[in-house]
């Protein structure tokens, strides 16, 4: 590797954090620093190097790599990601692609969806390599040696996998230009802004269709409102307050936390500074209230999570939305279903499918099978039901 002098503080994180040297694909010259505005433009490989801290099991090949992207406020940020490659040979037109985006998992840096195990998520994304998919994945911007770390800033969050693609056909040839983007969550969301973007569907890498498992909508901010008013809301989901409090103050410094979060909350908040979010469900479980407070600030993180809903959104490809009957979280029958209606009515194709006795996790694999058929069909171009007509 080049001298770690002209080397970015996250691509120093990555080299101690997977124990192998970096091969650094551009850099300033020895002894040079390298600011966020000389970065090159977004998509650019920076680093590659072996994974040896998440990886695929049947993959021919795990690797970290690094990237040019973008962050919330639009300026330049180096992500890390992951890519996988099948050990099946490739068909003639390359190996197809999808690119996953994970759910929240904290902001602290060791919370990265690189360095943090989560069975279902892993146990998926190993069902897509052994089907022949070369699996690439983002961490975000924010993570490592600049923040703040805007968790669910649907937009950054959705170029964030954008770039991390282009980037992985920088790492081997044989990848397939058109893709499939599948998120989970905060992730599911975040597939949905890709496929809002008028741009995915032309270019070098054309997206071609969008599976949203579980995804964040208008949930988050119904959710935040009825416990602002001290409505009964599902307890399962308090943890999450204060995590979009956190995200919130990261998009916009002029909220005032002691303002918006009542002390009881105090504690999650204090969890989430240091830790990752399964640490949140370690402490006492609370009881419904009013643990966001009415006034100036609420209106400033409510507007944010108004902003991050993609149900506004025109969708440019078909998409495929999944939907646990069992939900503990903000994403609930209802929410999801009024997301279906509004992207309906603004033309989408869109296979809705709601899975009984599933819950937030649980509904990845419940899903997989249809995930599997949706991706071949979207790729083959073969037409796909659409649940608004």
């Amino acid at each position: 590797m080049r001298s770690m002098s002209c080397v970015h503080p996250l691509i120093k994180r990555l080299a101690v954090l997977i124990g192998a040297p970096l091969v650094l694909i551009g850099c300033a010259a020895p002894g040079t620093s390298v600011s966020q505005d000389a970065l090159p433009k977004p998509g650019r490989l920076i680093t590659v190097a072996p994974d040896r801290v998440n990886r695929l099991p049947d993959a021919s090949r795990n690797l970290v790599i690094s990237y040019v992207s973008s962050s919330f406020d639009g300026s330049n940020a180096i992500v890390a990601g992951q890519v996988a490659i099948p050990r099946t040979p490739p068909p003639a037109e390359g190996y197809p692609v999808i690119a996953w985006a994970s759910g929240s998992t904290g902001l602290a840096p060791q919370c990265a969806p690189s360095t943090s195990a989560n069975s279902a998520r892993d146990a998926s994304l190993n069902e897509w390599v052994k089907r022949g998919y070369a699996v690439v994945r983002t961490d975000y911007a924010g993570w490592g040696a600049f923040g703040p770390l805007p968790d669910l800033h649907g937009r950054s969050n959705a170029q964030n996998l954008i770039d991390a693609v282009t980037a992985a056909h920088s790492v081997d040839a044989r990848l397939s230009n058109d893709w499939i983007a599948v998120g989970h969550s905060k992730g599911g969301g975040a597939v949905l802004w890709v496929a809002g973007l008028p741009e995915r569907t032309e270019g070098r890498y054309p997206l071609r269709g969008a599976i949203a498992i579980a995804p964040t909508g208008p949930g988050v901010p119904k959710f935040m409102s009825g416990v602002m008013k001290g409505e009964p809301v599902a307890t399962s989901g308090l943890p999450f307050v204060a995590l979009t409090a956190l995200n919130a103050k990261a998009l916009n410094p002029a909220i005032d936390l002691q303002k918006l979060v009542s002390p009881q909350l105090q504690p999650h908040l204090d969890v989430l500074r240091s830790g990752c979010v399964p640490q949140l469900f370690s402490l006492p479980p609370l009881p419904p209230g009013r643990y966001l407070n009415a006034g100036a600030d609420y209106d400033m993180y409510a507007k944010l999570l108004d902003e991050q809903d993609a149900s506004a959104l025109t969708m440019r490809v078909p998409v495929s939305i999944v939907q646990a009957e069992n939900d503990e979280t903000t994403v609930t029958s209802e929410t999801t279903a009024q997301m279906v209606r509004s992207l309906c009515a603004r033309g989408a194709t869109v296979r809705f499918k709601q899975y009984p006795g599933n819950n937030h996790r649980s509904v990845i694999a419940a899903s997989q099978n249809d995930a599997f058929d949706f991706a071949d069909s979207a790729l083959t171009r073969r037409p796909l039901k659409n649940d608004c007509a």
